[in-house]
């Protein structure tokens, strides 16, 4: 007998069931992350969460056949301030699909967002590859939920290894060929800004994100707690800050995860950019020490989701390559209908 609880296992009891529901479905044949128990527990606080109301599950007796999970966070939007939830890693194992679990899923999600407060849930769809099992919009389901199209910025790190572990023959054979002019300039500088972050820069980086995304139609609403748990709330995180004139002007925040294609490699995935009022070329400085960071620990691709709320220039001067946009942004309100504009920027991280 199939019920819907909240999930009640481990961390590495759930890392190992979402990434063998994802090898089971996607293993060569397309790209996905293999979860970490280090992203698990820093996303969902899970040695500390004891209510778990975002972690929700479907069991066979004592036996897991799904989860779909998210994270909650505050948004701000032209509606005003509100809750809001970020819902990804549906995962049906195998034998269990095609029994209604992931309605099921989803039906628990929305009954909890409601008695939660929360307005609005956002999640993607990748729906750049024919092997995606993700939702696409059809014509039975409300088109206003599918919000726009979204895809990346890339910067291949390592261009031999990433063009062994692409799926693209001719976008590894590119990644080579480009190889003398993607090469991460050293900051031979004797006094270099850029350094890592510590507790002490809080305060700064704080005004700095929530001045970036002002002007944004739809973001999350950082405040102290929720910024240091993203900057220092876990080892896996990792955030460079730039200084000028004595003071915090920008950072740059990113973790690693590993991605499978036709091998294993690390991804870096940035989470924000934040630039300020800093100078053109300590921009670029940062960046680019960022990146190095990146290549030094192993990645082979370092990734930011396009959305809007990063400056052009200064990613197209570290050789940032826009890529198509591959993804479904889907906003789905809990209650009353919120509208968001599909065309404007936004400030939402990927998970």
């Amino acid at each position: 007998m199939l019920r819907i609880a909240t999930y009640n296992g481990t961390t590495d009891e759930l890392v190992q069931f979402v990434n063998h529901v994802w090898s089971h479905s996607y293993a060569d044949k397309m790209t996905f992350p293999c979860w970490t128990a280090d992203f698990f527990e820093w996303q969902f606080r899970l040695s500390c969460d004891s209510e778990r109301k975002n972690l929700i599950a479907a069991y066979d007796e004592s036996v897991l056949a799904g989860v779909l999970l998210g994270t909650s966070y505050p948004i701000q939007s032209l509606a005003g301030r509100f809750l809001g939830s970020h819902w990804s890693w549906l995962s049906v194992h195998p034998d269990y699909r095609n029994r209604g679990i992931a309605k099921a899923l989803d039906q628990e999600r929305i009954l909890r967002q409601h008695h939660s407060g929360t307005r609005l849930i956002a999640s993607y769809r990748y729906v750049g590859s024919n092997h995606s099992q993700a939702e696409r919009p059809h014509s039975r389901q409300p088109n206003r939920k599918f919000n726009r199209k979204i895809g990346f910025w890339a910067r291949v790190l390592d261009p031999d290894r990433f063009a062994k572990w692409h799926w693209s023959r001719v976008e590894g054979i590119l990644g080579k060929l480009a190889a003398p002019f993607m090469r991460i300039p050293p900051d031979i500088q004797r006094e270099c800004p850029v350094r890592e972050f510590s507790l002490a820069d809080l305060d700064a980086c704080v005004q700095l994100v929530r001045d970036a995304v002002s002007s944004l139609v739809l973001s999350l609403d950082w405040d102290s707690e929720m910024l240091r748990h993203q900057l220092c709330g876990h080892s896996i995180s990792q955030t460079l800050v730039v200084e000028e004139a004595g003071r915090v002007t920008g950072f740059v925040n990113y973790h690693l995860i590993p991605f499978r294609a036709k091998t294993i490699e690390k991804v870096a995935v940035i989470d924000l950019i934040v630039l300020g009022s800093t100078s053109s070329r300590n921009r670029l400085r940062l960046l680019n020490n960022a990146l190095a960071r990146m290549c030094e620990q192993g990645a082979v691709l370092a990734l930011k989701v396009r959305c809007g709320d990063a400056p052009v220039w200064p990613l197209l001067r570290a050789h940032f390559i826009p890529q198509a946009a591959d993804s479904m942004l889907v906003l789905q309100s809990v209650g009353t209908e919120l509208e968001i504009p599909s065309s404007a920027p936004i400030h939402l991280l990927w998970r």
